[in-house]
């Protein structure tokens, strides 16, 4: 394999491009949800459910778009079928989400969501799978960072850890008296729920964590890091990722009521959940570690507010607060005391090409 380095101009022409068209997307379609159905109710949280959804899609879509057009690394057969099972994905989802689902919704499941996208999403992880057995595909996902990656052990290590300080946070919220559950306090039906929903999301909601994963933590962390070196890259890649849910959070969600103070309590949470992404990204070279993670932390929402505690104030709490992100940051300070974050060592300066 021969190494191509990229200029400094390129790398910023694609950074450029590639935020331009995810704010754009995001923020526009935050706009036009707004104008027709106003902030986020009971009423219509169904629609603002789909929106959220529909904004994962944006930074993968243009990271591919990105792609295409820059022809910076070579997307061979099979990047170019796990990237059209995606788009298939973001297609039908939008054309389903918000005009009609062709052959109705996955109502008997623990996710209601659109049938024929599932079905795309369950045939395109198929894929995946079946391209990452044989050595010979496998190899032909590397430089794309499809490929199930290096160092396995962190599959399980990580998220575990990940997990454990997530749970104790949410158990936090209910002991300090901070919030309170839906339902009832149960930690076996919280975690039996939990299970269901990480299965049954990683079947059919892959595309969505996958598009945020890939648009961030391999797109424009792989160009972030060669200007401004692992530290100073994964502090701007965390605001920038924050930045961007800027847009739903003014509209009263997430937060609600407090735009101002939830940007923050976004940010930092982004930053830090964004240390421990990247650390996983760069140790295995594979998005498919950061999907993971992403999964569990948005597997755990529903299930902690219903078996947990539903948080009073939801900037100055455990879980997704301030206090959650301050406590998982003692994880993401240890992981930023690594080598891997030295220029030297992230393989994002470089990209290979066969």
């Amino acid at each position: 394999m021969t190494e191509i380095k990229l200029d400094k101009g390129q790398i910023k022409k694609e950074i450029i491009i590639f935020l331009i068209i995810t704010f754009a997307a995001t923020y526009l379609l935050d706009l036009i949800v707004y104008l027709f159905i106003g902030a986020k109710t009971t009423a219509n949280s169904s629609i603002w459910g789909i929106t959220g959804i529909a904004h994962m899609l944006f930074p993968a879509t243009a990271a591919i778009i990105c792609m295409v057009y820059y022809k910076t690394i070579p997307l061979s057969r099979e990047t170019k079928i796990v990237f059209t099972f995606f788009l298939a994905f973001v297609i039908m989802f939008f054309f389903e989400g918000y005009f009609h689902p062709l052959l109705g919704n996955t109502s008997s499941l623990p996710l209601n969501l659109p049938l024929v996208s599932t079905i795309i999403a369950v045939l395109g992880l198929l894929a995946v799978i079946i391209l990452n057995i044989k050595k010979k595909w496998r190899n032909e996902l590397v430089i794309s960072k499809l490929f199930v990656g290096k160092n396995l052990k962190y599959y399980i290590v990580v998220p575990l850890i990940y997990f454990i300080i997530l749970f104790v946070s949410l158990i936090l919220n209910y002991i300090t008296g901070l919030g309170v559950p839906a339902k009832e306090f149960n930690l076996n039906l919280f975690l039996s729920t939990f299970i269901s929903l990480l299965i049954v999301g990683a079947l059919l909601l892959w595309p969505a964590v996958f598009g945020e994963e890939y648009g961030w933590r391999v797109f424009l962390q792989d160009r972030l890091f060669p200007l401004f070196g692992g530290y100073k890259g994964v502090l701007l890649l965390g605001i920038i990722w924050g930045i961007w849910h800027s847009g739903t959070i003014l509209l009263g969600n997430n937060y609600p009521g407090q735009p101002i103070l939830g940007n923050i309590a976004m940010i930092l949470g982004t930053i830090v959940m964004g240390i421990i992404f990247s650390y996983t990204v760069l140790k295995t070279e594979s998005v498919w570690i950061a999907v993971i993670l992403h999964l569990i932390t948005d597997m755990t929402q529903t299930p902690s507010e219903l078996y947990i505690a539903t948080s009073i104030d939801p900037v100055f709490s455990f879980g997704s607060g301030i206090y959650g992100s301050v406590l998982m940051a003692i994880f993401a300070i240890i992981l930023l005391k690594s080598n891997v974050w030295k220029i030297e060592n992230i393989k994002g300066k470089q990209i290979k090409n066969r």
